[in-house]
């Protein structure tokens, strides 16, 4: 949460050197190797698949948490009062929040709202992303640990984990747009907790009951029952075919075939925050989606950019990094993750298999790494040498992929193939 720790070398190892490091021009193509840092020893035996739940699980932290029993269940509409603070970007409900805070201030409060419901806030950015837009998700603490300063003093560190489960509006709302700033450390503010309309299935008032025993999705039958049902209503089939459900799950479910998840939730409104929380997306459109009631409505909105063909570029001075093509999943919660550093901040995650036009900062270091079993490198961009993300390779010659790059979400951009390069 600390605004000082999103300044490139800082981020993830304050020991890191700047001495230069290796240069990067897109080799990273996930087949390449450290093999003269490796001993030969460590070289034998068969390949082995990294384990992604390794990475889900958040291992790195460390095994002082403990589990915090208890849940909390919340209804649209619901008010109260919670600490909140900034983030960086779009939570989505489903997401695993880790946490780590090194001020005394937050981790007394939060540590209190952990004895009392175990919830807290965090307030999403506008478009811009230095003002509060006044959106939020409430999370709610699952894991915990702290380190006492001394006997009744309270926690000097907290340490966490915590589900995103409800998005929440701030009850009163400034009249002027408060800088994110504002919010850097924790504060009470009073939420409310935003509907998720999941609509049945259009036709079903106008069909036929009698015929029900020969509907079966996705077959030619269905579909002719589902015009003669259309039939008896203003509007053509195409229009209810634009949100039927079961077709825009298989659509989502053929793109995400290629980062090999077979099983996606199954239910519309989990569905559509998974799917918002693994698509590269810029910071207006997550936001869009985030402010967005009703689920078929979303899952529409990401089919909409799923057809988009984009890359991934630097924010700073907008050089491609990144193609889609070469996103992958090192985490069995998706493409895409949040981590923190030892400073408390913490990063939204997308990582690929290659990148182009970097160049890397310090040496490699395996300490706190997010990867268990990857060493990491600061990655910038070679043409601003903007801080972008961090490069991965594995310690172990057996260890598959041998190298990939973490992208900072924050650090690159989305802009679509077509759009000239402003270079």
């Amino acid at each position: 949460m600390d605004d000082n720790a999103s300044n490139g070398e800082d981020d993830h190892n304050e020991e890191n050197s700047s001495d230069g490091g290796g240069d990067d021009d897109g080799g990273g193509d996930g087949d390449g190797g450290n093999g003269d840092e490796t001993s030969a020893a460590e070289s034998d035996g068969e390949q082995q698949q990294f384990d992604k739940s390794l990475a889900a699980s958040h291992s790195y932290m460390g095994a002082g948490l403990v589990t915090v029993s208890g849940r909390s269940v919340l209804e649209a509409g619901w008010r109260g009062r919670v600490p909140v603070a900034a983030h960086t970007g779009a939570v989505f409900p489903g997401e695993t929040v880790p946490m780590l805070l090194p001020n005394p201030h937050d981790a007394v409060m939060l540590n209190r709202a952990i004895q009392k419901d175990k919830l807290f806030g965090l307030l999403c950015p506008d478009e811009t992303g230095s003002m509060v837009s006044g959106y939020g998700v409430l999370c709610e603490v699952f894991e915990a640990g702290v380190i006492a300063a001394a006997p009744g003093v309270g926690p000097q560190t907290l340490s966490l984990k915590a589900r995103a489960n409800h998005r929440f509006r701030l009850v009163d709302m400034p009249k002027h747009a408060l800088p994110m700033h504002v919010y850097a450390r924790m504060r009470f503010a009073e939420v409310r907790v935003l509907p998720e309309v999941q609509p049945g299935e259009p036709l079903r008032r106008a069909r036929l009951a009698g015929l029900d025993s020969l509907r079966r999705a996705r077959t030619p039958l269905d579909r002719r029952l589902r015009s003669m049902d259309a039939a008896l209503t203003p509007w053509p089939l195409f229009v209810y075919d634009i949100f039927d459900y079961h077709r825009m799950r298989d659509l989502i479910t053929n793109y995400f075939k290629s980062f090999m998840f077979e099983r996606l939730p199954e239910e519309p409104v989990s569905l559509s925050f998974w799917v918002a929380s693994n698509l590269a997306l810029s910071a207006r459109d997550r936001l869009a989606l985030f402010m967005v009631d009703d689920a078929l409505l979303r899952l529409h909105m990401e089919l909409r950019f799923i057809e988009r063909k984009s890359v991934l570029c630097c924010s700073s001075c907008v050089a491609e990094i990144a193609r889609r093509e070469h996103i992958l999943a090192m985490s069995s919660e998706g493409v895409h993750s949040n981590y923190t550093n030892p400073g408390g901040y913490m990063h939204d995650i997308v990582t690929v298999s290659r990148v182009s036009n970097t160049e890397l900062s310090g040496r490699p270091s395996a300490e706190y790494s997010w990867f268990p079993g990857y060493a990491w490198t600061i990655a910038v961009c070679a043409a601003c040498m903007a801080h972008v993300g961090w490069r991965f390779d594995a310690v172990k010659r057996n260890l598959v992929p041998q190298r990939f790059y973490g992208l900072c979400r924050n650090y690159v951009q989305p802009r679509a193939d077509d759009e000239p390069d402003r270079l």
